[in-house]
C-alpha cells in the first residue's frame, strides 16, 4: 500500500481495551490498530503514532474523548467520535435533571457496590442490546470513581482543537447514557472537514454493536480506507 496508516483507539469510561476487540477482528490487516487503555481494570496504556506513519488516525469512544492525550489529537488527520459529549450534562433542563439524578447516584453508590454499578452501567451503555462484552477482572476503583466525579463538570471545547484534522461524529438514537446525539453539537464549531451520522435503533456502545456498519459508513467518507478494504 501506499500509505502506512495507524489508528489509535480509546475507550469510554467502565470498559478498557478489550472494547476494541471486534475492530481487531474486521480491520483490514495491513492498517496498525493500537489500543490505549485507562487503567480501570489492569495497567494504564498509552500509546504513540510511529514516526514513519503517513496516515494518523483517532478513534474515540465516550469519555475516551477527554482522556486522550491532546498532543495526540493534534497528529490525526482524521478523528472518528463515536457516542462523544462535551459536556457530559446535557443542556436542555428536562434531560439534565434526569442526568444529574442518575450520575449523582452512580457517585454516591460506587464506593459501597462498584461492581453493582458497573453492571447497571453496562446495561444501560449496551442498550437496546441485552448483552456485549465487558471488562474482565476486578476494577481499579480509584481511577473509575475519579474519572465518575470528573464527569459532573468535565467539557471538552472543541474549538480550542481545530487542527484540521477530518473530523467525524456517529452517534447512536437510543442513547440511554447520553438521553441525546451529541456528535453534531460537538464537532458544529470545527471549520474544516466533518461529518455526523445518528444510527437508528443503536445506543451508547455503537462501535461494538454496530462494528460492520460503522466501518463502512468510515469507508464511505475516507478514500484511503476504502482502498484499504478492497485490497485485503
Amino acid at each position: 500500500m501506499e500509505k502506512k496508516i495507524e489508528i489509535l483507539a480509546y475507550h469510554g469510561w467502565g470498559f478498557d481495551a478489550s472494547f476494541w476487540d471486534a475492530w481487531k477482528e474486521l480491520l483490514p490487516t495491513d492498517i496498525v490498530f493500537k489500543t490505549a487503555n485507562r487503567g480501570y481494570f489492569d495497567k494504564a496504556f498509552h500509546p504513540r503514532f510511529e514516526a514513519d506513519t503517513k496516515f494518523r488516525v483517532v478513534f474515540l469512544h465516550s469519555f475516551g474523548l477527554h482522556w486522550c492525550n491532546s498532543g495526540i489529537l493534534s497528529k490525526a488527520d482524521v478523528m472518528v467520535i463515536f457516542n462523544g459529549f462535551g459536556d457530559f450534562l446535557p443542556d436542555a433542563e428536562n434531560l439534565k435533571t434526569v442526568a444529574e439524578r442518575g450520575l449523582e447516584g452512580m457517585i454516591d453508590q460506587f464506593p459501597k457496590k462498584p461492581q453493582q454499578v458497573l453492571d447497571r452501567f453496562y446495561g444501560s451503555a449496551f442498550a437496546p442490546n441485552s448483552t456485549g462484552r465487558v471488562p474482565s477482572g476486578s476494577p481499579n476503583k480509584v481511577p473509575l470513581y475519579e474519572d465518575l466525579q470528573a464527569l459532573r463538570s468535565t467539557r471538552f471545547p472543541m474549538i480550542d482543537l481545530d487542527f484540521g484534522s477530518t473530523m467525524i461524529a456517529l452517534d447512536g438514537d437510543r442513547d440511554k447514557v447520553l438521553l441525546q446525539p451529541r456528535g453534531a453539537d460537538i464537532i458544529a464549531p470545527h471549520y474544516w472537514t466533518k461529518h455526523s451520522k445518528v444510527f437508528e435503533g443503536v445506543g451508547h456502545a455503537l462501535p461494538i454493536t454496530k462494528t460492520q456498519d460503522c466501518w463502512s459508513y468510515l469507508c464511505s467518507l475516507i478514500p484511503i480506507f476504502e482502498r484499504y478494504e478492497n485490497n485485503r
